[in-house]
Protein backbone atom coordinates (compact mmCIF):
# COMPACT_ATOMS: atom_id res chain seq x y z
CA UNK A 1 0.00 0.00 0.00
CA UNK A 2 1.38 3.49 -0.48
CA UNK A 3 2.51 5.61 2.23
CA UNK A 4 0.04 8.52 2.19
CA UNK A 5 0.80 11.89 3.11
CA UNK A 6 -1.99 13.98 5.42
CA UNK A 7 -2.66 16.51 8.05
CA UNK A 8 -5.66 16.58 10.10
CA UNK A 9 -7.49 19.47 12.89
CA UNK A 10 -9.98 19.92 15.05
CA UNK A 11 -12.38 17.89 16.74
CA UNK A 12 -15.59 16.46 16.32
CA UNK A 13 -16.93 14.75 13.47
CA UNK A 14 -14.29 12.90 11.45
CA UNK A 15 -14.64 14.80 7.77
CA UNK A 16 -11.95 13.61 5.00
CA UNK A 17 -11.16 16.60 1.94
CA UNK A 18 -10.24 14.80 -1.13
CA UNK A 19 -8.32 16.85 -3.29
CA UNK A 20 -8.03 16.86 -7.16
CA UNK A 21 -6.56 16.52 -10.48
CA UNK A 22 -2.84 17.94 -9.42
CA UNK A 23 -4.13 19.16 -6.11
CA UNK A 24 -2.33 18.54 -3.26
CA UNK A 25 -3.93 18.91 0.81
CA UNK A 26 -2.32 22.36 1.34
CA UNK A 27 -5.24 23.72 -1.21
CA UNK A 28 -7.50 22.91 2.14
CA UNK A 29 -4.96 24.55 4.54
CA UNK A 30 -7.02 27.98 5.16
CA UNK A 31 -10.40 26.74 3.95
CA UNK A 32 -11.26 24.31 6.88
CA UNK A 33 -11.00 27.14 9.60
CA UNK A 34 -14.54 27.73 9.99
CA UNK A 35 -14.86 23.52 10.49
CA UNK A 36 -12.57 22.87 12.81
CA UNK A 37 -14.67 23.78 16.08
CA UNK A 38 -17.22 20.46 15.03
CA UNK A 39 -15.08 18.27 12.85
CA UNK A 40 -11.92 16.74 12.83
CA UNK A 41 -10.92 17.21 8.93
CA UNK A 42 -8.67 15.01 7.80
CA UNK A 43 -6.75 16.44 4.18
CA UNK A 44 -4.85 13.67 2.72
CA UNK A 45 -2.49 13.51 -0.75
CA UNK A 46 -3.84 11.42 -3.04
CA UNK A 47 -1.12 8.35 -4.31
CA UNK A 48 1.38 9.64 -6.61
CA UNK A 49 0.90 13.84 -5.75
CA UNK A 50 1.79 15.35 -3.13
CA UNK A 51 4.04 13.99 -0.32
CA UNK A 52 1.75 10.62 -1.05
CA UNK A 53 4.11 7.75 -2.69
CA UNK A 54 3.18 6.57 -6.05
CA UNK A 55 0.65 3.58 -6.67
CA UNK A 56 3.04 1.10 -8.46
CA UNK A 57 2.27 0.45 -12.22
CA UNK A 58 -0.84 1.80 -13.94
CA UNK A 59 -4.07 1.88 -11.79
CA UNK A 60 -8.00 2.92 -12.23
CA UNK A 61 -9.98 5.20 -10.34
CA UNK A 62 -11.47 2.20 -8.46
CA UNK A 63 -7.94 0.98 -7.41
CA UNK A 64 -7.21 4.65 -5.58
CA UNK A 65 -10.16 4.40 -3.96
CA UNK A 66 -9.75 1.20 -2.27
CA UNK A 67 -6.09 3.07 -1.05
CA UNK A 68 -7.36 5.19 0.45
CA UNK A 69 -10.58 3.50 1.99
CA UNK A 70 -7.41 1.31 3.38
CA UNK A 71 -5.45 4.59 5.12
CA UNK A 72 -9.52 5.34 6.05
CA UNK A 73 -9.47 2.41 8.03
CA UNK A 74 -6.02 2.30 9.19
CA UNK A 75 -6.71 5.45 11.11
CA UNK A 76 -10.21 4.51 12.39
CA UNK A 77 -12.19 6.94 10.38
CA UNK A 78 -14.31 4.16 8.37
CA UNK A 79 -17.24 5.97 9.08
CA UNK A 80 -15.79 9.48 8.34
CA UNK A 81 -17.82 11.96 5.96
CA UNK A 82 -16.12 12.13 2.85
CA UNK A 83 -16.06 15.29 0.15
CA UNK A 84 -13.66 15.22 -2.98
CA UNK A 85 -13.15 18.11 -5.52
CA UNK A 86 -13.52 17.42 -9.04
CA UNK A 87 -11.11 14.30 -9.29
CA UNK A 88 -11.26 13.72 -5.73
CA UNK A 89 -15.46 13.22 -6.14
CA UNK A 90 -14.54 10.27 -8.44
CA UNK A 91 -12.80 8.91 -5.83
CA UNK A 92 -15.65 9.19 -3.35
CA UNK A 93 -18.06 7.67 -5.30
CA UNK A 94 -15.98 4.58 -6.13
CA UNK A 95 -15.00 4.38 -2.02
CA UNK A 96 -19.25 4.37 -1.17
CA UNK A 97 -19.26 1.32 -2.69
CA UNK A 98 -17.30 -0.09 -0.68
CA UNK A 99 -18.32 -2.29 1.81
CA UNK A 100 -15.87 -1.93 4.20
CA UNK A 101 -16.54 2.14 4.78
CA UNK A 102 -19.58 2.97 6.80
CA UNK A 103 -19.87 6.81 5.47
CA UNK A 104 -22.01 8.99 7.32
CA UNK A 105 -22.08 11.55 4.41
CA UNK A 106 -21.26 11.83 0.87
CA UNK A 107 -20.18 15.17 -1.21
CA UNK A 108 -19.44 16.25 -4.76
CA UNK A 109 -17.62 19.81 -4.83
CA UNK A 110 -17.51 20.37 -8.64
CA UNK A 111 -17.26 16.91 -9.54
CA UNK A 112 -19.65 14.48 -11.43
CA UNK A 113 -21.46 10.75 -11.10
CA UNK A 114 -20.96 10.72 -14.77
CA UNK A 115 -18.31 9.37 -16.98
CA UNK A 116 -16.36 10.98 -19.29
CA UNK A 117 -17.72 12.06 -22.87
CA UNK A 118 -16.34 10.81 -26.02
CA UNK A 119 -14.98 14.27 -26.45
CA UNK A 120 -14.45 14.52 -22.81
CA UNK A 121 -12.54 11.25 -23.73
CA UNK A 122 -10.57 12.93 -26.78
CA UNK A 123 -9.80 15.95 -24.42
CA UNK A 124 -8.15 13.80 -21.98
CA UNK A 125 -5.80 12.00 -25.05
CA UNK A 126 -4.84 15.29 -26.23
CA UNK A 127 -3.99 16.58 -22.71
CA UNK A 128 -1.76 13.15 -22.41
CA UNK A 129 0.01 14.69 -25.48
CA UNK A 130 0.56 17.97 -24.43
CA UNK A 131 2.43 16.65 -21.01
CA UNK A 132 4.45 14.64 -23.00
CA UNK A 133 5.55 16.92 -25.31
CA UNK A 134 5.81 20.20 -23.19
CA UNK A 135 6.39 18.82 -19.68
CA UNK A 136 4.36 19.61 -16.30
CA UNK A 137 6.04 22.98 -16.13
CA UNK A 138 3.79 24.22 -19.20
CA UNK A 139 0.63 22.29 -18.80
CA UNK A 140 0.41 23.41 -15.39
CA UNK A 141 0.84 27.32 -15.79
CA UNK A 142 -1.03 27.09 -19.12
CA UNK A 143 -4.32 25.37 -17.79
CA UNK A 144 -4.51 25.67 -14.23
CA UNK A 145 -5.70 29.50 -14.39
CA UNK A 146 -8.21 27.91 -16.63
CA UNK A 147 -10.21 26.84 -13.69
CA UNK A 148 -11.22 29.72 -12.40
CA UNK A 149 -14.17 32.24 -13.55
CA UNK A 150 -12.17 34.97 -15.76
CA UNK A 151 -13.16 37.93 -13.98
CA UNK A 152 -11.67 35.52 -11.03
CA UNK A 153 -8.43 35.59 -11.61
CA UNK A 154 -7.33 38.73 -10.44
CA UNK A 155 -8.94 38.42 -7.26
CA UNK A 156 -7.56 34.98 -6.60
CA UNK A 157 -3.96 35.53 -8.09
CA UNK A 158 -2.42 34.28 -4.62
CA UNK A 159 -4.35 30.84 -4.37
CA UNK A 160 -3.55 30.41 -8.30
CA UNK A 161 -0.22 31.24 -7.56
CA UNK A 162 0.09 28.88 -4.83
CA UNK A 163 -1.50 26.05 -6.47
CA UNK A 164 0.64 26.33 -9.57
CA UNK A 165 3.50 25.76 -7.42
CA UNK A 166 2.40 22.77 -5.61
CA UNK A 167 1.75 21.43 -8.65
CA UNK A 168 4.60 22.06 -10.56
CA UNK A 169 6.22 19.83 -8.33
CA UNK A 170 4.26 17.24 -9.19
CA UNK A 171 5.55 13.96 -11.63
CA UNK A 172 4.67 13.72 -15.13
CA UNK A 173 3.90 9.87 -15.19
CA UNK A 174 1.69 10.51 -12.05
CA UNK A 175 -0.40 13.46 -14.15
CA UNK A 176 -0.60 11.40 -17.10
CA UNK A 177 -1.76 8.22 -15.46
CA UNK A 178 -4.48 10.23 -13.36
CA UNK A 179 -6.15 11.78 -16.94
CA UNK A 180 -6.28 7.96 -18.40
CA UNK A 181 -7.61 6.65 -14.76
CA UNK A 182 -10.05 9.94 -15.69
CA UNK A 183 -10.68 8.98 -19.07
CA UNK A 184 -12.07 5.41 -18.35
CA UNK A 185 -13.83 6.03 -14.88
CA UNK A 186 -16.97 4.26 -14.99
CA UNK A 187 -20.55 5.96 -14.69
CA UNK A 188 -21.32 6.16 -10.93
CA UNK A 189 -24.77 7.79 -10.89
CA UNK A 190 -26.64 4.60 -9.41
CA UNK A 191 -23.98 4.57 -6.89
CA UNK A 192 -25.23 8.68 -5.91
CA UNK A 193 -28.56 7.24 -6.04
CA UNK A 194 -28.05 3.99 -3.83
CA UNK A 195 -26.00 5.91 -1.17
CA UNK A 196 -28.22 5.89 1.63
CA UNK A 197 -27.23 8.44 3.96
CA UNK A 198 -27.21 12.39 3.35
CA UNK A 199 -25.11 13.93 -0.18
CA UNK A 200 -24.09 17.67 -0.57
CA UNK A 201 -23.61 18.79 -4.43
CA UNK A 202 -21.87 21.94 -4.78
CA UNK A 203 -21.41 23.82 -8.01
CA UNK A 204 -20.39 26.60 -10.09
CA UNK A 205 -22.41 28.69 -12.69
CA UNK A 206 -19.63 29.33 -14.65
CA UNK A 207 -17.47 26.13 -14.34
CA UNK A 208 -16.32 24.83 -17.67
CA UNK A 209 -14.67 21.41 -16.00
CA UNK A 210 -17.91 20.62 -14.77
CA UNK A 211 -21.18 21.59 -16.53
CA UNK A 212 -23.80 23.32 -14.90
CA UNK A 213 -26.28 21.26 -16.98
CA UNK A 214 -24.48 17.97 -16.06
CA UNK A 215 -24.53 19.55 -11.96
CA UNK A 216 -28.18 20.17 -12.38
CA UNK A 217 -28.88 16.64 -13.27
CA UNK A 218 -27.64 15.57 -9.71
CA UNK A 219 -29.61 17.67 -8.17
CA UNK A 220 -32.60 14.73 -6.98
CA UNK A 221 -29.84 12.47 -5.94
CA UNK A 222 -28.88 15.04 -3.31
CA UNK A 223 -30.02 16.32 0.03
CA UNK A 224 -28.36 19.77 -0.20
CA UNK A 225 -27.43 21.52 -3.58
CA UNK A 226 -25.50 24.40 -3.41
CA UNK A 227 -25.10 26.39 -6.48
CA UNK A 228 -22.47 29.01 -7.08
CA UNK A 229 -23.26 32.17 -9.11
CA UNK A 230 -19.88 34.23 -9.96
CA UNK A 231 -17.82 31.02 -9.83
CA UNK A 232 -16.00 28.24 -12.50
CA UNK A 233 -13.89 24.82 -11.03
CA UNK A 234 -12.66 26.40 -7.46
CA UNK A 235 -15.34 27.34 -5.14
CA UNK A 236 -12.95 27.03 -1.92
CA UNK A 237 -11.05 30.18 -3.12
CA UNK A 238 -14.14 32.03 -5.83
CA UNK A 239 -16.42 32.02 -3.25
CA UNK A 240 -14.71 30.95 0.23
CA UNK A 241 -17.68 31.90 2.32
CA UNK A 242 -20.56 30.22 0.61
CA UNK A 243 -18.89 26.67 0.43
CA UNK A 244 -17.13 26.69 3.87
CA UNK A 245 -21.05 27.85 4.78
CA UNK A 246 -22.53 24.74 3.08
CA UNK A 247 -19.89 22.17 4.12
CA UNK A 248 -20.99 23.16 7.67
CA UNK A 249 -24.73 23.39 6.91
CA UNK A 250 -24.07 19.61 5.80
CA UNK A 251 -21.92 18.39 8.45
CA UNK A 252 -24.50 20.34 11.26
CA UNK A 253 -27.10 18.54 9.16
CA UNK A 254 -25.56 14.54 9.62
CA UNK A 255 -26.46 15.37 14.20
CA UNK A 256 -30.10 14.98 13.37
Amino acid sequence: MPEISYWKKGKGQPLVLLPGFCETKEMWTDFVEPLLTSCEVWCPDLPGFGSSDAYNGDFTISDIGKELAQWMLTNNIGHASLIGHSLGGYLALEMAQLPNLTLSGLGLFHSTAYPDSEEKKDSREKTVEFVNKHGVNKFISSSLPLLFKRENRDRCKGAIDQLIAHASQLPRDSIINYLKAMRDRDDNRETLAAFPNPKLMICGVEDTAVTLADSLNHKKLVDQFCQLSDCGHMGMFEQKEKTQAAICDFMESLKS
